[in-house]
């Protein structure tokens, strides 16, 4: 997959056309699904197909941003078996799906929940594993716009309309560090150590509301990742988060022949990162 051609044109979608998805173009995303990326081998995901009628009316009431469903001619919903690390797991997974799917010039779009269980019921889904996320998908409406939202509060007047996916974000001297915390990269020194790219796409990443809550720091060949604390933000967005970013930073990586792998937790070293951000992962590459 041209990742790099994907993720600079790639966006969210939330209108859509009524036309569906020929069959063939789904039971190509399930193959791809099952011999997709991930972070973990040994952590089952299942990936579930249903309709808009199936769906929307269901939900209407009880998902989407601020409860404001997504109406799609069809809907992804993954479930995962509950272990270590499975919420980042499958966010790696589903958003490495969204890409392909872009590839095969269908639009998507995540969709947020409040409970899970209530959300299977509803749906008539009968199952011991977790729900990890709930994707929109179809063709995009030409009229459809990417939503911005901006600030932290449920506002009208936080949420306006722009006309890409890289608008209002920030740089990578604003994201990078070298060796420690403070000291921002100079884009030549991370030329040298070959990351470059990573970042560069990286800043292309979708967060929740686009708040962009990861900092780098470069030490060497180790690259540490942190994510920006919040209290408006849940658990289980900030490690969807941070599996998207880790895909990204990964697969970008992977295009210019270098293997990483991340491994959850901090090194021993002392980075000096400040108490509102926090330590999640790093790699060696």
């Amino acid at each position: 997959m041209k990742y790099k051609e994907i993720i600079s044109e790639i966006k969210s979608v939330r209108l859509y056309k009524k036309d569906q998805v020929a069959p063939d173009l789904f039971k190509e995303l399930q193959e791809y699904f099952e011999g997709g990326k991930r972070l973990f081998d040994d952590i089952e995901v299942e990936l579930i197909r249903k309709d808009r009628d199936e769906v929307y009316e269901q939900l209407k009431d009880s998902a989407g941003y601020n409860k404001r469903m997504i109406e799609a001619p069809h809907y992804l919903i993954f479930l995962s078996e509950e272990k270590e690390h499975y919420i980042e797991n499958a966010g790696y997974r589903v958003q490495d799906l969204m890409l392909k799917a872009w590839s095969l010039g269908i639009a998507s779009c995540w969709i947020s929940f409040d409970d899970g269980e209530d959300v299977k019921k509803k749906l008539n889904i009968v199952s011991d594993k977790k729900l990890v996320a709930l994707i929109a998908l179809g063709y995009e409406n030409p009229q459809s716009k990417v939503l911005y939202e901006k600030g932290k509060y449920n506002t009208s007047s936080n949420v306006k309309v722009i006309e890409d996916n890289t608008s209002e974000r920030l740089g990578i001297r604003d994201l990078v560090f070298i060796k420690e915390w403070g000291e921002k990269a100079d884009p030549d020194e991370l030329v040298n150590y070959g990351l470059l790219e990573g970042f560069f796409y990286g800043i292309l990443a979708p967060s929740y509301m686009n708040r962009q809550p990861w900092r780098f720091i470069v030490d060497q060949g180790t690259v540490v990742l942190t994510l920006k604390k919040d209290i408006y933000v849940t658990e289980y967005e900030e490690k969807i988060d941070t599996a998207v970013i880790m895909l990204y930073f990964d697969a970008i990586m992977e295009s210019t022949l270098t293997d990483i792998s991340w491994k959850f937790g901090k090194p021993e070293k002392d980075y000096k990162v400040p108490d509102d951000y926090k330590i999640v992962a790093y790699c060696v590459v």
